[in-house]
């Protein structure tokens, strides 16, 4: 678990680690720009590596028509554009997320509806789980709700251990931070203590706990966690989006309803439920959905590391999985 106290490790002081102190410091720096710059240098930014990388580029089209096979290429073209600029953007205001303690920055940068939902639970007793993708806004969405509920989250294990500890240490001011290696217990304890859980699931964690249910109109491994947290904690999962729109520099997050019905207690039911609440959540603003990185675990055929989309739809695509089928336990090496 990560806590905000104190200073950073003497052991990240050491002149190895200077490159990553220097560029998160220039990172920072830019955050003294207006804002509206720092917005079209980032654009450009983004537009720059769309031009150049090709691999990325190749990536985040293929992606896109497999998730949206109904949109034109041309159409296609303009969200991928977009992704890159979008995410460009999103590290731009990282240092925000770092450095801004008291939340005042984030209140001039983000807008919160359907916090109704959120008294709601809070009035009945219940604790919940906020279910989100992984946008580039995600963060923002995270501390603009931080003063309306104690929240609690799960991170990776970052490999720039200086990153990780910036990072950790901004999440965790506003509740625990544990790592997903650590499994669902202390989450589960956080829960039936009173508090929520911002949990982001549809990121790549193998076969392994994980059901095969439909995403995007593919069969996809999809991770059991989230209907068994709610069970075992008796928590509302309220969907959860955050989109930021350029024309007005703003983040907008919006909280919807908590999912009917849910859990069932039958694991490729709830993965499916899930599932569509993701859909419903990315076609908001599908451009600011992370179509690189490997967000949701394989399809029953072998999928090479590193192709995601709204669920990894790219890559060669094995036979179908029977209905309710269970993956194979062992985790797979690519």
């Amino acid at each position: 678990m990560s806590t905000a106290t104190g200073g950073p490790p003497r052991a990240l002081l050491h002149p190895r680690h200077w490159p990553s102190w220097l560029a998160i410091g220039l990172l920072s720096a830019g955050l003294l720009l207006p804002r509206g710059l720092r917005d079209r240098l980032a654009a450009a930014a983004g537009e720059l590596r769309y031009r150049r990388n090709a691999k990325a580029r190749g990536t985040v089209a293929l992606n896109l028509a497999r998730a949206f096979p109904e949109r034109s290429e041309a159409e296609r073209e303009a969200l991928a554009r977009e992704h890159f600029r979008a995410y460009a953007r999103a590290i731009a205001d990282q240092p925000i997320a770092w450095w801004d303690r008291r939340l005042r920055a984030v209140e001039r940068h983000c807008e919160v509806t359907g916090l109704g939902h959120i008294h709601a639970a809070q009035a009945a007793g219940r604790p919940f789980i906020l279910l989100i993708p992984h946008v580039t806004g995600v963060d923002f969405a995270g501390m603009a709700l931080a003063p309306h509920a104690e929240l609690t989250t799960m991170a990776n294990r970052l490999r720039d251990p200086v990153l990780q500890w910036v990072v950790n240490r901004a999440r965790a001011r506003h509740g625990p931070v544990w790592l997903r290696e650590g499994g669902i217990r202390p989450v589960v304890r956080a829960l039936r203590q009173g508090t929520s859980f911002y949990y982001m699931p549809d990121e790549d964690q193998g076969l392994r706990d994980a059901v095969f249910a439909p995403f995007f109109g593919v069969e996809k491994a999809t991770l059991t966690a989230l209907g068994r947290l709610a069970q075992l904690a008796g928590a509302q999962v309220l969907p959860t989006m955050v989109c930021y729109d350029p024309a007005r520099r703003r983040y907008a997050v919006e909280v919807r309803a908590p999912l009917a019905g849910f859990p069932t207690g039958d694991a490729r039911a709830d993965a499916t439920t899930m599932n569509r609440a993701l859909e419903e959540s990315i076609r908001r603003c599908p451009a600011q959905y992370l179509l690189e990185p490997a967000h949701v675990p394989p399809s029953p055929g072998r999928q090479p590391p590193g192709v995601s989309a709204a669920g990894a739809l790219s890559a060669r695509q094995g036979a179908p999985c029977p209905a309710g089928a269970a993956p194979p336990r062992r985790r797979k090496r690519w």
